[in-house]
């Protein structure tokens, strides 16, 4: 993976998308000239050009794209270049049915649409291969090339008769033999024993497939959505190696969505040169879910920065509520992207629509076009800003010393298990934890779940919410991390499920008994409508028992096996004064294990009392106000370099803080120096230089 920023331009990359072949060539002049003043100096393009590239089988025809080239390097504007693989053209589903997807519910799929493409269509595989490589041939030298954009926003599931076909492949390669494979997904139940691997098919709703994501043998879905992620990601890399043939060096990216759970990313990762993903928040998110977003994909990236590829300056057009951003809020969410580990803000898109289903999504040149328009003026201030200091936040890295471990097999193992109730989730599990640390201003890395035993040791404390799903060394690498001298939190739904999604026998949490020194022995599903309070034993929790720490969703029974009860379940349940937390020691480290779906007060609790135990303190600051540090990078800043703090409104109204502990910092973007108390407007930012 490459570690440098993107620098080709010499400066902060900051643009977006952009569609001229929608608009007459007349127009293109004029767009470029009026983003230029906005200060953008960097486009994506061609990311769904195959139409115009490619009119037949036979033919490629270059012409528009070479002017948009020539237009953009004329303008001395970053090119970003996409392989234009994401929608295919309507000839080619006409030519090769065989090329678009069929549904779970076993519907193939003629032209339309976009990512409508089999990830296992020899043609389809072929054809954008080629297409890739012709990209490649001829703009490889292109003055401005900063990166290759390999189709856009990977996504979706094929059920089709080519991906059965395939998927038998990797299953003979997985397993070797039908016996190995009825044994791990244990096909006794329901007599689904196979004897031939021409019985078995993908998990559709026509076969064993129960609707969303759960089958009848949960192990034939989880290892589908393995395959399907394995096999998407072989396209992506089939476009990368043609790209390589003629570009060494040039970063090839594509993007990605955060928590999308059909892929696994930390695995793609690995074969990306740059991490790139869309930010697209809601009316009503949380900044701390933002936040956590952007820590995931620096996670995903192993730590180093990433680019923002897709953001919106106004307001989207594809939500359930489609508003708009109160003046300030679109700088505040670029400056949390560059305070979390971005390289670049770029927004979806530069020039707004006329047509389609997007004519409504936001853009810096609005159907207007007028520089006068409130979005336009926003991202002109901004671009002023980060041309005069964007150089300063390249390449800049993370000091935190909590690691949270994000899993996307156990995101899958989850979901295709029929058991927890609909209102748990996984990723909001993981959130619950993220949020409390977030509030107190500690730096978090996200982390892989088979991060190993020297990656773990750079963090005081390890959070692992919901690791349902344990394979190869996880167990061992845990169990070191804490005799070492780490702390450890574990919650309910741990170690129960092997790599095939079978139960770990010999009591939950599976490997992480002795390591707890605990045993789970039931697990409560609540209804909605019923919580069931906590009673913390170091004499913290209100007496009311309506005013104490929660447990929804799922409440774990504990049996201590060497642990301390640190919190009992309370209330009108028969479980009442049964352990709901406990605290271990081992070796010369610690373990928490959390046995319910504590709410913010309970976690709180927990997290605090972890913290202090490990010696790491967060910084305070009044509620909506977050405080976060960019570690700055010497090879990219080798003069004058200091950390960067990043104090963030993301509350409408004024703030004042206490800002003691930053008292001589001088401003980045105004110069001035910072005393013993700060006031923010609105949305309001400052970035402060610190030693």
């Amino acid at each position: 993976m490459r570690t440098q920023a993107i620098t080709s331009l010499g400066r902060f990359c900051f643009g977006g998308d952009w569609n001229p072949e929608q608009w007459p060539d007349g127009t293109w002049n004029d767009d470029l000239d009026m983003l230029s003043r906005a200060g953008i100096n960097e486009a994506t393009i061609n990311v769904f050009g195959w139409g115009l590239l490619q009119p037949d089988e036979a033919t490629y025809d270059f012409t528009t794209l070479d002017k948009i080239v020539d237009k953009l390097v004329a303008h001395g504007f970053g090119i970003i270049m996409g392989t234009a693989t994401a929608a295919m053209p309507a000839w080619m589903p006409l030519a090769h049915p065989e090329v678009t997807r069929t549904d779970s519910a076993g519907r193939h799929h003629h032209f339309g649409l976009r990512h409508n493409a089999c990830p296992n269509s020899p043609i389809y595989r072929q054809m954008s291969t080629a297409l890739a490589g012709k990209l490649a041939e001829r703009y490889s030298q292109t003055p401005g090339l900063m990166a290759w954009h390999v189709n856009n926003e990977y996504g979706g599931l094929c059920f089709c008769g080519n991906c059965a076909a395939a998927f038998r492949d990797w299953l003979k390669a997985k397993y070797g033999d039908l016996d190995t494979l009825n044994a791990a997904w244990n096909t006794n139940f329901w007599s689904h024993t196979y004897m031939d691997f021409a019985q078995i098919f993908p998990p559709d709703e026509l076969g064993d497939g129960l609707g969303g994501n759960k089958s009848a043998l949960s192990g034939h879905m989880l290892d589908y959505r393995r395959f399907q992620s394995e096999s998407i990601l072989a396209n992506y890399r089939s476009e990368a190696d043609a790209i390589r043939r003629f570009d060494p060096n040039t970063p090839i990216t594509t993007n990605f969505m955060a928590v999308y759970e059909g892929l696994d990313y930390f695995d793609w990762g690995k074969h990306l040169d740059i991490i790139s993903w869309d930010n697209y928040p809601a009316w009503n998110s949380n900044p701390a879910d933002i936040a956590f977003r952007h820590d995931l994909m620096r996670g995903v990236g192993g730590g180093q920065p990433f680019l923002l590829m897709e953001s919106t300056p106004g307001q989207t057009n594809w939500q359930s509520i489609n508003s708009l951003r109160a003046p300030g809020v679109m700088r505040l969410e670029s400056y949390q992207a560059i305070a979390h580990g971005a390289d670049s803000i770029q927004y979806f898109q530069l020039r707004q629509s006329l047509g389609g289903d997007e004519k409504y999504h936001g853009a810096v040149i609005g159907h207007a076009h007028s520089e006068n328009d409130r979005v336009y003026r926003e991202v002109q201030e901004l671009g002023q800003e980060l041309g005069k200091h964007g150089t300063r936040f390249l390449g800049g890295t993370s000091t935190a010393k909590v690691g949270i471990i994000f899993d996307w097999e156990s995101y899958w193992s989850i979901e295709c298990t029929s058991w927890q109730p609909a209102s748990f989730d996984y990723v909001e599990a993981l959130l619950a934890w993220y949020h409390e640390l977030f509030d107190r201003n500690i730096a978090v890395d996200v982390l892989p779940a088979d991060a190993g035993t020297e990656q773990l040791s750079k963090y005081a404390m390890v959070i692992a919410p919901t690791l349902i799903m344990f394979q190869g060394d996880m167990a061992e690498t845990l169990e070191s991390y804490v005799r070492s001298g780490g702390t450890l939190i574990a919650t309910i739904l741990s170690g129960m499920h092997d790599e095939h999604d079978n139960v770990i026998p010999g009591g939950y949490p599976g490997p992480l008994r002795d390591v707890c020194g605990v045993r789970v022995t039931e697990i409560d599903m609540l209804p909605s409508e019923k919580d069931v309070p906590i009673d913390f034993l170091d004499g913290t929790t209100s007496t009311e028992l309506n005013h104490a720490p929660h447990a929804s969703a799922i409440a774990g029974l504990l049996q201590p096996e060497g642990a301390t009860p640190f919190a009992v379940y309370a209330g009108d349940v028969f479980y009442h004064g049964t352990p709901a937390v406990t605290s271990h020691t081992l070796g010369r480290g610690h373990t928490w294990f959390v046995g319910a779906a504590l709410d913010a007060k309970g976690t709180g609790e927990v997290l605090d009392a972890a913290l202090s135990q490990c010696g790491i303190t967060g910084i305070s600051s009044p509620d909506g106000v977050e405080i976060t540090r960019r570690h700055c990078n010497t090879a990219t800043n080798d003069e004058g370099c200091h950390d960067l703090v990043f104090i963030l409104n993301h509350t409408n109204h004024e703030v004042s803080l206490d800002t003691t502990a930053f008292a001589g910092a001088r401003s980045l973007l105004d110069g001035t120096m910072t005393g013993t108390k700060m006031t923010l407007e609105p949305h309001g930012v400052t970035i402060l230089e610190q030693q």
